[in-house]
């Protein structure tokens, strides 16, 4: 894990901040912090994984980014996180503020709860390494179609080794269920069974895809409402779409640095 990103884990068992109303990416194109970065930090370049609401771990989706209200203009976001199978908000929270045409900076601070102060813990300078927007970013969740349908595999961090998703039946290592598939937002979809919610299918962006299942007594409406950000799952296990290529792209991104 890179050094600019260890405060992050170190916060990981935080309390909740005080929650915001969220703005969802842009439906035309990706938020221009998409994509693969060379940060530049106090220990040399390293690798930086974004995709619209996802930072990259180890190469695999690890926390998830929640646009603040207020900071969504063309130059700077700012972001809530929360940790991959966390059930609340980090105390550490993200900024993104774009230099030039293909440099930003990346801040990592923390706030505490309903105060307006905040402290820095890291800031780094980073160069895009990946082309924006190029066939609409592997990175992005926009524009994907009915990927979210179809056959996935498993990945280290899920208990299963196949997911298959249609409009009225979920398989899971061969095994079957009637279910119903609801789309709920651009790269999102929500599962039910027998008139009960079950999990989101939520794409995380690149090869990867987040299913998140619900604890007892999420009911349809909720499930549904866009303006109800739920946090609290009983687990979020990350699969790959067998056809991806995104893997490929930023390895081959990644490996331009210097």
């Amino acid at each position: 894990m890179s050094d600019f990103l260890r405060p992050m884990r170190r916060f990981a068992a935080a309390t909740v901040l005080a929650a915001a109303a969220l703005v969802q990416p842009a439906a035309a194109e990706s938020p221009f912090h998409t994509g693969v970065w060379q940060a530049n930090g106090a220990n040399g370049p390293e690798g930086l994984v974004l995709s619209d609401w996802l930072v990259f771990e180890n190469g695999l989706p690890a926390r998830w980014l929640y646009r603040k209200a207020g900071t969504n203009d063309a130059n700077q976001f700012d972001f809530y996180t929360r940790a991959m199978g966390e059930s609340v908000y980090a105390p550490v929270e993200i900024r993104v503020y774009r230099t030039g045409e293909h440099e930003m900076t990346y801040t990592i601070f923390t706030r505490e709860k309903n105060k307006k102060e905040q402290t820095e813990i890291s800031k780094v300078s980073a160069k895009r390494l990946s082309i924006p927007n190029y066939k609409n970013s592997c990175l992005s969740v926009e524009n994907k179609g009915e990927r979210l349908f179809g056959r996935w595999a498993g990945t280290s961090a899920s208990s299963f080794k196949s997911f298959h998703l249609s409009k009225s039946k979920l398989t899971i290592d061969g095994k079957s269920r009637k279910v119903e598939a609801m789309p709920v937002r651009t790269g999102r979809i929500g599962i039910v069974e027998n008139g009960q919610p079950i999990a989101f299918l939520t794409d995380g962006g690149g090869d990867y895809a987040v299913v998140q299942w619900f604890k007892p007594g999420i009911d349809v409406a909720t499930m549904m409402d866009p303006k109800k950000e739920i946090l609290d799952f009983a687990s979020e296990e990350i699969i790959r779409w067998p056809n991806g290529t995104c893997d490929r792209q930023i390895k081959s991104r990644l490996a331009t640095m210097k």
